[in-house]
């Protein structure tokens, strides 16, 4: 499953001018939600905010990966935004947010994790994290992740 498949231009939200995390993640579900991944955004909004609970997914280097599964998600699908500016996500280094890739899916737990690994295996080297801070538009932060995709075919 191609990451670049699981994310559509209409579910990027570059310049985002949400202030707080929750702002953020419900600003990305209402995009998930007008694209069609999301039938009921209550509920999936809720699954995030009590993943986010449990532990920040503020995994470090300015990147967030919020993640959480819902009935009321359609099937697997990514929102990606860049904050205007950094959003305190509680990281594990300590360190304000700077990209959050949103991710929603249904009930099966195991193509949730599969998405994740793929996700972090991308944001590793930092190239693609560079791409995407410097994209002018969705169009381009969708190159930039097919690009490292590209990259890590075997």
């Amino acid at each position: 499953m191609a990451l670049a498949d699981l994310l559509s231009t209409d579910c990027v939200q570059l310049d985002a001018p949400a202030a707080t995390k929750e702002e953020l993640i419900r600003s990305l579900v209402e995009r998930l939600a007008q694209a069609g991944h999301v039938r009921n955004e209550a509920p999936v909004v809720r699954a995030l905010l009590d993943r986010e609970a449990v532990m920040s997914t503020g995994v470090g280097g300015g990147i967030a990966l919020p993640h959480a599964q819902s009935p009321a998600a359609n099937g697997f699908a990514i929102a990606l935004a860049r904050p205007r500016e950094p959003i305190d996500f509680a990281a594990l280094d300590g360190h304000p947010v700077s990209l959050v890739f949103l991710i929603v899916g249904p009930q099966d737990r195991s193509g949730l994790m599969r998405v994740l690994s793929q996700l972090s295996g991308l944001l590793h080297s930092g190239e693609l994290q560079k791409r995407l801070m410097k994209a002018k538009s969705a169009e381009d932060a969708l190159r930039a992740i097919r690009a490292e995709e590209a990259k890590h075919k075997p």
